[in-house]
């Protein structure tokens, strides 16, 4: 079915799942009381996952076969199964959803000022430039007085401002349609993902997003036993940001030669950075990889979150000071031939 269960609902389906099952009732009884307390829309997913599951399939499967839930939501409940630690599976996608959920309101609450700003200066600088400037230039015509050069640019500007606003729609349009057309082609991910990750601060924290998962994923694997290279394969299965999903199945390719994780993530400094290569190889060599996974997806989590703040921080002057250098550039460029003839009358 097309309809689409949000972050939120996964959460509390999650949650009270892992929360039924470890209370001790059963997994039927369990999944009948989620869905006898979902809304009317959620109850219909569920209702078919669990059908599936009645009709033979195992968990993660039916919830493979549902369009609400990601390769990550049944990746982990396969290992969950698989390993006989569904209970740990669904307790770490409602700590995974909870943690991004305090994420997503953090980006939101960071950015929601800073993009009505940007609106509002949009809004205003295309008011002046297709509204005001013409006002100004039919009066300085009338004058027949020679103009200075910053107002002149400013006046051309004005003219092919709605050649620009058009050209700027029309790209926008394009890359829409390019990623419902090519959103699954590898070429148009590696591009993409490329550009996102040479932006100043964000791709930085892109990156740390992605690390974050990473970690918390592989510690939830290496903590139920399953094999490094093998988690490794799910979770190439799993992620969807190009560069990571690459270097995951290059990391599987180097285990499968003899090598080490180690000396795989070393050929991938520029995602992963030379502190996490180091850390995995003394994880490896004293046997402590699992902890070192959870330690440095908790380490991530906390750097994503204290840069999201610190981006917010400088954001928000930034954005301030250049509408009102913008503002004020239009501003005097438009008044300074009054200005002029004010100073020439004196």
């Amino acid at each position: 079915m097309d309809y689409r269960l949000n972050d939120k609902k996964k959460l509390m389906f999650f949650s009270q799942l892992q929360v039924l099952l470890r209370s001790g009732l059963g997994f039927s009884r369990s999944f009948a009381l989620v869905i006898e307390g979902a809304e009317s829309k959620d109850k219909e997913v569920l209702s078919s996952v669990f059908e599936n599951v009645i009709a033979g399939k195992s968990l993660w499967e039916a919830v493979c076969a549902e369009k609400s839930f990601s390769r990550l939501d049944s990746g982990v409940i396969r290992i969950g199964e698989e390993t006989g630690r569904l209970q740990d599976a669904l307790d770490f996608l409602s700590r995974y959803y909870t943690r991004k959920e305090e994420q997503r309101r953090m980006i939101v609450n960071a950015l929601s000022y800073p993009a009505i700003t940007l609106c509002v200066a949009a809004a205003v600088l295309i008011f002046m430039l297709l509204v005001v400037v013409p006002m100004f230039q039919q009066v300085y015509a009338r004058m027949g007085s020679d103009l200075p050069g910053i107002t002149k640019t400013i006046i051309r500007f004005s003219e092919i401002a709605p050649t620009i606003i058009l050209c700027f729609a029309a790209s926008a349009g394009v890359v829409f349609i390019s990623k419902r057309l090519a959103g699954d082609y590898g070429k148009y991910q590696q591009a993409v993902s490329s550009v996102i990750l040479k932006l100043p601060v964000a791709g930085e924290l892109v990156k740390k997003y992605q690390m974050s998962r990473i970690c918390s994923l592989m510690h939830l694997m290496t903590s139920s036993g399953v094999p490094v290279l093998q988690a490794l394969k799910l979770l190439s299965g799993i992620m969807t940001f190009y560069p990571f999903r690459e270097s995951i199945l290059h990391l599987c390719k180097t285990i499968e030669k003899g090598g080490s994780l180690a000396d795989g993530i070393s050929g991938r400094e520029d995602l992963y950075g030379k502190k996490f290569a180091v850390l995995i190889r003394v994880g490896e060599e004293t046997g402590s990889l699992e902890s070192m996974f959870r330690s440095q997806a908790e380490d991530t989590a906390a750097e994503l979150e204290f840069g999201i703040r610190q981006m917010n921080n400088v954001l928000e002057p930034a954005l301030i000071l250049c509408i009102g250098a913008i503002v004020a550039f239009v501003l005097i460029a438009m008044y300074m031939p009054m200005f002029k003839l004010g100073m020439t009358i004196r």
